[in-house]
Formats: C-alpha cells, structure tokens, sequence
C-alpha cells in the first residue's frame, strides 16, 4: 500500500508536469495556472508520499504524523525509555517479580538499559540530552537509558542506540537477572542462556499517566533453562510469596483482573504483555533475532 502511493503520486507529478508543458508550448496561461496550481498540490503530496516511503517503522511513522499535525515541533521534549525484559516461562505460566521501588505491581524480570563509561557526556555533546524528570535518580538509577530529548534528535538517537552506544548489549543482560533473581535469594545459579525474541517499540504518543510524548523500547529475551534450572522454577511454583508470582498469559494480558472471580484489582504491570509467546510475532526482528547467548553469573 505505501509503495502504490508513492508510485501514485510519482505518476500525478509526472502527469501534470507534462501538462504545464504542454500550455508553456502553447501559450495557454488559463491552463498553465489550473495545471500548476494542482501540481502545487501534487508536490506536497508526493513529498508526504516519498516521506511515508522511507519511515520504515512504525514508531516513525507515527512521529511524522504527529508532526504534520503540529502535535509536536522538532523542539518537543520527547521521554525515551529503553530496556529489555526476561521470558521465563515453565509450563504453560510466566514468572514475574514484584516491582519493589514503586508500582509494587509484578513485573518480567529485567530493567532499563544503563550507559558505560563517558556514554551520557557523548549523549550529551551529540543530542543535548536530559535527565528524566519523571522518575527520582539514585544509585539503582543513575546512568539508566532513561532520557528526554527534543524530537528532531529521537531519529539519530535511536540509531545510535543500535550501532554506537557504549552501553549494555545483548551479549550480556545479567545485571538486573543477577539483583532480581540472585541476590535476592531466589536462585541460585552460576549461569544463565537466553535467546533474543525481538524488540517491542511503542509509537510516539503521549503519556497519560507522565503528561509527556514518549518512546519506549523493550528488547524481549527468552530463558533457556538447563533440566536443573527448570525443577528450581517448577519448585518456584509450588511456593507461596509476596516477591513473585507465575501468570498464564491470559492473566498477564487482562493485568491479574478476573471478572469471574470478582477479582479487579490489576496487580499486572501491563508492559508485561510484551513478554508473552502469543505477541512475539509483533516484535520486530532486528539483526540478532535468534541469537543465544551464555552469561556467567557472578557472585556479590
């Protein structure tokens, strides 16, 4: 459907410079102002078209219509927060953890993305970033992929993000695993595999409960438990705690909500639903979709 468009318009603009043409040649000044006013016409459109052609995702796409729509301005102040979560899932029922620092609602294992060495001061120097002022900075948060910038940056951000950021990569997400799973005494492992699912990617709109425009962006890993590290989660199960819990992705989907039951109280965070089997078709696959990777696990 995008490429019939722009082939569309490509063919109207053609058209009608032929048309202007062709009244240039014969003198026809009525029709040389009809023929050009509709070809004024025609040039935003096949802009809009060449436009819609190249934003490849979705996220863009609805970056340019807000854009076009004078919702947001190059100089918006978008909130981007960028992280990754934990499928851990033994038979047909997903482990969570409780959100401790704030919604106290249960959760996937995993956190936002943190920066390396001198990463902000560059972020800093290429995207005049700032500091999220929706959510408090600490020792856990501090350096988080947890920014604001001004929206005609987010594009080269994101790009950067991918290719240059000093940052941590797929080849290793055991730090939140290891404070949430570790050390707190949950488990007790010395490694741990996964394989990358995808990434999930929100378009840009604005936030109701932050009152801002925001991005955010989750990559989505799969646990690979050894025979051992299954029976852990399965012995998991049979126990009852205030820390976690195990969801059926129905449960996840409607946030714990059982209308049967009468239960309505939402104790699900709803970026849950992103970990799921049933919505991995929605992720997009980026160039390691697939991969697994081997993660040693230190201790404290």
């Amino acid at each position: 459907m995008r490429n019939f468009k722009f082939y569309f318009f490509l063919f109207l603009f053609v058209t009608l410079l032929g048309v202007i043409m062709f009244f240039e040649a014969k003198s026809f000044s009525i029709g040389n102002i009809i023929a050009s006013a509709f070809l004024g016409i025609s040039l935003e459109e096949l802009w809009h078209a060449i436009q819609d052609f190249t934003d490849s995702t979705n996220w863009k796409k609805s970056q340019r219509k807000l854009k076009r729509g004078t919702f947001i301005k190059d100089s918006t102040l978008i909130r981007i927060s960028f992280a990754y979560l934990y499928r851990i899932k033994v038979e047909n029922k997903y482990f969570l953890i409780k959100n401790e620092r704030g919604t106290n609602k249960f959760q996937p294992v995993g956190g936002v993305y943190k920066f390396k060495e001198n990463e902000k001061i560059q972020l800093k120097n290429l995207f005049q970033i700032k500091d999220d002022d929706k959510i408090p900075i600490d020792e856990s948060s501090r350096d988080d992929y947890r920014l604001r910038m001004e929206n005609k940056y987010l594009r080269r951000f994101v790009k950067r993000f991918d290719n240059k950021a000093e940052r941590e990569n797929l080849e290793n997400l055991s730090r939140e695993f290891k404070e949430e799973m570790i050390d707190t005494g949950i488990i007790n492992w010395n490694y741990i595999s996964y394989r990358f699912c995808g990434r999930h990617m929100t378009d840009v709109k604005y936030s109701d409960h932050f009152q801002t425009y925001e991005l955010l962006l989750a990559d989505v890993v799969e646990l690979i438990p050894t025979k051992e590290q299954e029976d852990d989660l399965k012995n998991l199960m049979k126990q009852t705690s205030n820390k976690f819990c195990f969801a059926t992705a129905e449960e996840i989907s409607s946030f714990g909500v059982n209308t049967i039951t009468g239960n309505l109280k939402d104790y699900i965070a709803e970026h849950s639903k992103k970990i799921i089997q049933e919505n991995e078709g929605q992720l997009i696959k980026t160039p390691n979709f697939g991969k697994t990777y081997n993660v040693a696990l230190s201790k404290k």
